[in-house]
């Protein structure tokens, strides 16, 4: 079975993000959550015949990187979702109201972040000062299948 592998291009922070989750004994852990600003990438999608979830590999699923292809945090845990706006169409003497895609964004969400690298944290706290660039990152996510 091949690996599905996602790329998520021009990603930038939205709604709440964890910059301190902390709990006594356990490792601090993070949630993101971004907004890409690029059309989705599916380099590969998992092959697997019939799609049947017990056949992935648990492990650092995910890979969070800057411009420079620094990366600088791992993701275990992850999920990306399209939104789409549609506007309603009624042709002349159709009962039917047909939906036309008008827009989509993407969101991606990160429920377990490991943070590898303290320019992350950094690069967005840096750009919520007036005049500084936007902390904008890129997100490949892996899905490993069993090797036969």
């Amino acid at each position: 079975m091949a690996d599905g592998r996602y790329v998520f291009r021009d990603c930038v922070p939205d709604g709440n993000i964890d910059i301190a989750n902390v709990k006594t004994g356990e490792i601090i852990t993070r949630s993101w959550s971004f907004r890409v600003n690029q059309p989705p990438e599916l380099q590969s999608q998992l092959d697997s015949g019939t799609f049947d979830p017990r056949n992935i590999l648990r492990g650092y699923d995910g890979e969070l990187y800057d411009g420079d292809g620094n990366l600088l945090a791992e993701v275990n845990e992850w999920q990306a979702q399209i939104n789409f706006e549609n506007s309603d169409y009624q042709p002349a003497g159709k009962k039917i109201k047909w939906a036309i895609t008008q827009a989509y964004s993407v969101t991606l969400t990160f429920t377990e972040t490991v943070i590898k690298d303290a320019r992350l944290l950094q690069k967005v706290v840096a750009a919520l000062k007036d005049g500084e660039p936007d902390a904008v990152l890129n997100f490949m996510g892996v899905l490993r299948g069993h090797k036969d």
